[in-house]
């Protein structure tokens, strides 16, 4: 049987085809030629989403159409010789691939598609290959994981404007502390529109406000945080660990709310509690009642970034702001956050919020 030449078909052909093939296959096919790379740039193949990490691990991981937990190949730098198996060329540079392993059904032990290069050539190599995931798609959604220990050696490859089309910024490093210098740096030249997480310590004079306006914010070291950067925070999800607050500014922060403040909060968890407050000190002159599951739900479903996470809200002590938008504090064994029931809400049609007390260990997201 003779084989079908691919390039030969209808363009709109050709894009169907392109845009249901697995993105491995499709950056194989983007090294056959220059024509090929063109076409499937015309081709407009659904957004892939891309996480790139640095440090113990350089590594690019490409995740399936709509998903940002399977991977459909990874692009991994190691940092131990081995034999050159062949090259990738994007824009015109030759990368050395030291092995290509392809998954397949039969491989029970083999999980994603990987291909190995050298770490040596990660600087310029990741800005090559992102460019070039940037041509084969129709957009990439990048998350980024900088170790603090790379800062300087990343300063100049983030000048790249590739790195403009960052959702996600994550810093990594619980041992270092990020200054205001290093976070202002790589805000700017990285710009992420969804979410940021810092794992470092904090500088005693960090700028705390630099942060708080992104959608999904989590710092499980936030210092001296003060109760007014708490008000000013404008996230929609928002995880703080190892804080100073007591009962009784998380009392002011709560006639805060109450008063029409924090209207994009939906949820607040405040991670670090080791006991029960005193909920008489917490919830000082705010009318409050037990759970009426005629108002409000049992529970909420949340996701930060990739993982869908249901919260049990039976015992919250629910109150409402001066809009009659409903809210529910409750203390876990550990922690104490705010959630806003308004858009998913699993029992209930009804906009609520849920404020909850605790110091859970958080789980990585991309």
């Amino acid at each position: 049987m003779s084989s079908m030449k691919l390039l030969s078909f209808p363009f709109l052909v050709f894009s169907k085809i392109v845009r249901s093939m697995g993105a491995m296959e499709v950056f194989e096919m983007s090294q056959v030629s220059a024509r090929t790379l063109n076409l499937l740039n015309l081709a407009r193949i659904p957004v892939r989403k891309v996480h790139v990490v640095n440090g113990i691990t350089d590594a690019i991981f490409v995740y399936e159409h709509g998903s940002f937990t399977k991977t459909e190949f990874l692009i991994h730098f190691l940092k131990n010789p081995q034999t050159i198996v062949g090259q990738i060329k994007t824009n015109n540079v030759s990368i050395d691939i030291w092995l290509v392993q392809r998954s397949s059904s039969f491989e029970k032990d083999v999980r994603e598609n990987i291909i190995r290069l050298n770490s040596n050539q990660f600087g310029y190599g990741l800005i090559h290959v992102l460019t070039h995931l940037d041509k084969i798609f129709f957009r990439i959604d990048i998350a980024m994981g900088i170790e603090h220990t790379t800062l300087v050696s990343m300063r100049g490859i983030l000048c790249h404007s590739i790195f403009k089309k960052c959702g996600y910024l994550q810093f990594r490093g619980e041992t270092e502390t990020l200054s205001n210098e290093d976070c202002n740096y790589v805000l700017e030249k990285t710009e992420p529109t969804r979410g940021i997480t810092i794992f470092c310590k904090l500088s005693s004079d960090f700028n705390y406000e630099r942060i708080l306006n992104f959608s999904r914010l989590r710092v499980p070291n936030v210092g001296n945080m003060t109760l007014q950067n708490l008000k000013n925070l404008d996230s929609e999800i928002a995880n703080l660990g190892n804080h100073h607050f007591k009962e009784a500014d998380i009392n002011e922060f709560l006639h805060h709310w109450l008063k029409g403040n924090s209207r994009k909060l939906r949820r607040l968890k405040l991670d670090g509690f080791k006991e029960e407050p005193d909920w008489d000190a917490l919830l000082k002159d705010i009318s409050h009642k037990e759970w009426n599951e005629t108002e409000r739900g049992r529970h909420y479903k949340i996701k930060y970034t990739s993982e869908w996470e249901t919260i049990d809200c039976k015992r919250g002590r629910d109150f409402k702001d001066k809009d009659g938008r409903l809210a529910t504090v409750n203390f876990w064994i550990f922690w104490f956050g705010l959630i806003d029931f308004r858009k998913n809400l699993t029992d209930i049609n009804r906009q609520e919020n849920l404020l909850s007390w605790g110091s859970t260990t958080m789980k990585n997201e991309p």
